[in-house]
């Protein structure tokens, strides 16, 4: 009997480790892109890392100008040139870090005579297919936004601790509009 408890330790202890390994996997601290590091998305837009300033990582459009990406989600200025400012401070996004499964939380922003209801979550983690075909580990965001007048729309990024940055972003509204961005390659 003293041999068969003896064996099976190494066998617990292996398994308490493999537990809080997996425990640990499953969460992400806040990091930026290395400076220098480039995108390459399917559209053929580039965009190269260049620091870091508290939750904004420094971005540069290849061909165009620099912006701030707030918690790896949201840009400032939005690549059409709106400042985000005030819809970014009301969200306040970084509060979602670290990455967890089932972290979440909840904003209000009135704009133009409207108000949304906004829920961020990270709702799991998922093997993707990114950059070169390789399959890496993602974190899972949802958005959804919920306006007074009706108004719905829900927003997805994948977000590669790998990288530190999301590989893959949709974006679809009630009125049939949709979106997507799609990381096709990562050059250090």
């Amino acid at each position: 009997m003293k041999l068969a408890v003896a064996s099976a330790l190494p066998i617990l202890a292996l398994a308490a480790c493999l537990v809080a390994n997996a425990a640990t996997a499953q969460t992400m601290a806040f990091a930026c892109p290395e400076p220098g590091t480039t995108f390459a998305y399917d559209s053929g837009v580039k965009v190269i890392a260049r620091g870091r300033s508290g939750f904004d990582c420094n971005m540069e459009r290849v061909g165009g100008r620099p912006y701030n990406l707030r918690a790896l989600l949201l840009d400032n200025p939005s690549p059409d040139g709106v400042d985000t400012s005030a819809y970014i401070d009301a969200l306040r996004p970084e509060r979602l870090w670290p990455l967890e499964v089932g972290k979440r939380i909840e904003a209000k922003y009135s704009t133009g005579g409207g108000t949304w209801t906004y829920t961020l979550a990270v709702v799991r983690t998922e093997k993707r297919t990114g950059p070169g075909d390789a399959l890496i580990d993602t974190f899972v965001i949802e958005m959804q936004e919920r306006g007074d007048k009706g108004g719905r729309s829900l927003s997805r990024w994948w977000i590669s601790p790998a990288d530190k940055f999301a590989i893959r972003y949709d974006f679809s509204d009630g009125a049939g509009k949709a979106n997507r961005a799609v990381v096709t390659a990562v050059t250090r």
